[in-house]
């Protein structure tokens, strides 16, 4: 941590505070102050109408120019939505159980998460982990923090799983915003829903 573990610490400590100023605000209905300005959350559907989730309405596509040079890794989420600036950003990538080797549970899957975000970034900071509480699936969380040359940025990455498919996502956006949209992303969350229906394309870059 560039100014130490203190300001790390204090981070956490305020997401309770931030926590019960956001409750009062309803997802679903209300316009949410994020970041100087009103954002309302929409329903938005994702892989062809196999899975719908609420999404900030001013959220687009990222072009396929500003994607390659944000996620350099062929394996980016083939699905990445984005602000006008390209420094708030959902990925998704939605994969059938069946295609994944050695599956156990969230929670291990969770783990595996984390061990490889610390085996290539072992300056990462993680912060906190959860349950997404859902109907009719079951989800997983973890936060950390990372850096890039002259700034930091907070990522919070998810796993919910269904009956025939696993829907692996993340939200990052820069530092000085995380306490502006957490809650409200991990409140979103909840809203997701994998109707699974129709066949799975092959929608990677």
């Amino acid at each position: 941590m560039k100014k130490g573990t203190y300001v790390d610490e204090k981070i956490i400590t305020l997401q309770n505070f931030v926590k019960k100023r956001t409750s009062s605000y309803e997802l679903l209905t209300d316009e949410i102050p994020i970041r100087g300005k009103g954002v309302r959350f929409v329903p938005f559907t994702l892989f062809d109408g196999k899975v719908n989730a609420l999404i900030p309405e001013d959220f687009t596509e990222m072009p396929e120019m500003i994607a390659k040079v944000r996620y350099i890794s062929n394996n980016r989420p083939p699905v990445l939505l984005t602000n006008e600036l390209y420094d708030d950003n959902f990925g998704f990538h939605l994969i059938k159980h069946e295609d994944i080797n050695e599956y156990t549970n969230l929670d291990e899957l969770i783990d595996q998460m984390q061990d490889t975000v610390k085996f290539h970034t072992p300056e990462t900071v993680i912060y906190g982990r959860g349950s997404i509480d859902l109907k009719r699936a079951d989800g997983r969380w973890f936060e950390y923090k990372n850096f890039t040359l002259d700034d930091e940025t907070y990522n919070l990455q998810f796993l919910i799983s269904s009956k025939l498919y696993l829907l692996a996502g993340t939200f990052n956006c820069r530092m000085c915003f995380y306490d502006d949209w957490r809650e409200f992303v991990l409140k979103s969350l909840e809203y997701i829903e994998i109707t699974g229906k129709g066949e799975l394309k092959n929608e990677s870059r």
